[in-house]
């Protein structure tokens, strides 16, 4: 999505929004792509949440 957000320590987060059984769940998911040096351990993972449950 065009969806980011900042947070002070990780810095700019980016979003998905997930698409099941052609329902769209705007920004579910989010990722750090380039986190600072301090938050480097989160980079290339995502998070998820609204709902969302990986099986």
């Amino acid at each position: 999505s065009n969806t980011h957000t900042t947070c002070g320590w990780k810095d700019v987060a980016s979003y998905y929004t997930i698409v099941v059984n052609d329902k769209e769940n705007a920004d579910a998911a989010w990722y750090y792509p380039n986190p600072k040096e301090v938050a480097n351990n989160i980079k290339d993972y995502i998070a998820f949440w609204k709902g969302v449950q990986v099986e």
